[in-house]
């Protein structure tokens, strides 16, 4: 049975692959990028808690990484400025990923900038989203 983290990677994952312009998302982490723009996901730290009954409540920044070009040059810098506004309107257009999670932290986060990847230097932009999650604690 998959965990809350992993179903909320799953489904973001889900989420965000159909944002346009994007080229390819990757669910695991590739050895490298060769395709751009790209995108990813995973988890950043997070907080977990049971409250009364065993009903699991935690919040888990994720960070989304969007690969936009393999060089650092000022077409990539310029092509680079719609991923704010597509990752925000995608992330509320479905702020609990299809019922997974409770609702978004607001709010987003996003740094641009250089992003190195495997001995590799990109350009792209990396997000921190929050997510609030309520699940039942299992035993094991």
């Amino acid at each position: 049975m998959a965990t809350a983290l992993e179903n909320l990677l799953t489904q973001l994952g889900t989420t965000l692959s159909a944002i346009t312009g994007l080229t390819r998302w990757y669910n695991d982490p590739p050895e490298s990028i060769s395709e751009f723009p790209a995108g990813m996901a995973y988890s950043r730290f997070g907080e977990m808690s049971v409250e009364a009954g065993g009903q699991g409540r935690s919040q888990h920044t994720v960070v989304i990484d969007i690969y936009n070009s393999r060089v650092v040059a000022p077409d990539a810098i310029d092509a680079a400025k719609v991923w704010p506004d597509r990752v925000h309107a995608a992330l509320a257009a479905d702020m609990t990923l299809g019922g997974y999670v409770a609702n978004i932290v607001w709010p987003m986060r996003y740094t641009a900038g250089v992003m190195p990847y495997n001995n590799a230097t990109h350009y792209g932009v990396r997000f921190e989203v929050t997510y609030k999650v309520r699940n039942a604690v299992t035993t094991g």
